[in-house]
Order: C-alpha cells, then sequence, then structure tokens
C-alpha cells in the first residue's frame, strides 16, 4: 500500500479501458477495482479489486463508502449498439441509471466522478462535434447515454464527462475491438468488408487512459472531447492499419453502411474537435497512424 496516496475507484475495470487506466494509475495511486465478475481480468500486485454490480444502488453506495476514494471514473458501459436497440431494460440501467447512482455516491464522500460518454450522442450530420454541439442522439444507446451524462451533470457532483469513441487497443481476455478483429482476419488471409460512410477519431486506450488521468487531476468540471486526433473513415482506417501492421490490404473491401442491415442507426460522421482537451487538459493524442504504430510497439 502506498503510504498517503490518493486513491482511484476504476468501474469497468475488467474492460479494455479499465485495464488501461489500471496500468496507468498504479504507481501512484491506491487503487479498488470494480467489475461485474467475481475476479478481476487483469491482476495487478497492488491493485485490489471487488465485484460491484452498478446497477444495484445500494451495492454502489456500499463500494463508494467503504473505499472513500478521491476520483471515481466510469469506464462501464453496455456497448452492444445493436443489442442497445432490443435490450432496452439491460442498456438504460447500465448506461443512464448507474451513472446517476455513482453521482450521488460521489457526492456523499466529496470525490471527483469522472464518467465515460460516446459519441453516439450526436446524429453525425455536423461535424466535427464540439462539447457546445447539440447532442442528437439516432439510437436507444446513444439515448441512454446522453441520459446518463445529464444524471451526473444534474447531480451537484464534482465531475467531468469524457465523451470518445472508436477505442482500441490490447488487454486480457477482452472481446476484440475493430483493430484486434481486423488483424485477426487479415493474419488469416480472410476477406473484410468495411464501411466507407462512417467517419470518427479511432482512440487508442493507453492514450485515453492518460488524457482521463490527466482530466481527473485537473479538477475541471465540464464535458470533454477525448479521443484520437484524426478524423477518418472505418474503411481508410483498416486500410492504414494493415499497413502499419503489414497486412495484405487488398483483402479489405469498401462497403456502404446500408448494405449491412444494423439494427441500429449510426451517425454518419461523429467526428469531435478535440482542442478544448489539448488546451485545457494539456494532453496530446496521437493521428491515425502515430496511434497504430503505438499499438504495434505494445
Amino acid at each position: 500500500m502506498k503510504l498517503m496516496a490518493k486513491k482511484f475507484l476504476v468501474f469497468g475495470a475488467n474492460g479494455l479501458l479499465g485495464q488501461n487506466l489500471l496500468l496507468t494509475l498504479q504507481d501512484d495511486y491506491e487503487i479498488l477495482a470494480a467489475g461485474n465478475r467475481e475476479n478481476p481480468v487483469l491482476s495487478l500486485p497492488e491493485v485490489d479489486y471487488t465485484r460491484c454490480d452498478l446497477t444495484d444502488r445500494e451495492a454502489v453506495m456500499k463500494t463508494v463508502k467503504s473505499f472513500i476514494p478521491n476520483y471515481i471514473i466510469n469506464a462501464a458501459a453496455f456497448t452492444d449498439v445493436d443489442g442497445c436497440e432490443t435490450q432496452k431494460e439491460a442498456c438504460w440501467k447500465v448506461n443512464a441509471t448507474a451513472a446517476g447512482y455513482l453521482a450521488e455516491a460521489a457526492s456523499c464522500i466529496d470525490a471527483r466522478l469522472v464518467h465515460l460518454s460516446t459519441d453516439y450522442v450526436f446524429d453525425g450530420t455536423a461535424a466535427p462535434y464540439t462539447e457546445e454541439s447539440r447532442p442528437q442522439p439516432l439510437g436507444y444507446y446513444g439515448r441512454a447515454k446522453l441520459a446518463g451524462e445529464n444524471a451526473v451533470i444534474s447531480s451537484g457532483a464534482n465531475y467531468a464527462v469524457a465523451r470518445t469513441m472508436v477505442l482500441y487497443g490490447s488487454g486480457k481476455n477482452l472481446r476484440p475491438n475493430f483493430v484486434t478483429w481486423l488483424l485477426a482476419q487479415l493474419r488469416s488471409g480472410k476477406p473484410v468488408r468495411i464501411v466507407k460512410d462512417q467517419f470518427g477519431n479511432p482512440t487508442l486506450a493507453s492514450e485515453l487512459a492518460a488524457a482521463l488521468r490527466q482530466l481527473a487531476e485537473s479538477g475541471r468540471n465540464g464535458i470533454y472531447h477525448i479521443c484520437g486526433a484524426e478524423i477518418i473513415s472505418r474503411y481508410d482506417f483498416a486500410v492504414q492499419a494493415a499497413k502499419v501492421f503489414e497486412w495484405d490490404e487488398s483483402l479489405i473491401a469498401p462497403v456502404a453502411t446500408a448494405e449491412l442491415n444494423q439494427a441500429a442507426k449510426r451517425p454518419a460522421n461523429s467526428g469531435f474537435d478535440i482542442s478544448k482537451a489539448v488546451r485545457e487538459l494539456g494532453i496530446a493524442m496521437s493521428n491515425v497512424v502515430e496511434g497504430l504504430k503505438k499499438f504495434r510497439e505494445t
């Protein structure tokens, strides 16, 4: 245990972002990792773990009040965008109601809450989006995440909301993200179809984790757009990934979103302007090729 160290409580600690947060924080803070599994996916020597159901208000209150953290980061979410259209109750409980529980708990002990949100709160018709842009979600996932934002903002807690998107990176026992799935397909020589008409900012998980630490430590309140520095189509991103990892880019074929018959509508271009976060927090986020090269080196 680190004597006199400040405390971080990380919810969603078993996911891609959660694992990267633990690695980013472990040397300087006393950390409690929280997730919905009995045991942690990533076990670190000086990081304690607890199981906590975020949709259970009493469990959230007990976890927060027993640890009394200085900072809470909520990296937990129901992120199956198509699944949210059919599993609406579960989506709302995790993405909206639980955010309110965390904000309430943070307020009770005067902890600072950093809550993760998404580009899907926008409809994709007016990119690049700033923090002042008007949300207009297209699907249930975006609506639930927007409700979660509003619950945090209206709670009276010391808070920051960090919107991000297209997260990729490495971790332990994770379901594939866009890049790891793509590379596995190309490595096997399998052709892939990637949408050419959806644009966003690919974000390296380790960089996002470092930026969220800076946001927490800054004490600044409000909404921040934190993601990779470059807006690019999913297809062009896939091609760049193939080039950086030296796989056959000819296996990648462009396809229109309309051809995929996805259950949930996606914003066509939900790209972010991240200048506020760069200016106020002093963060540095990579462009597409820089991020992919860093990922390859890990």
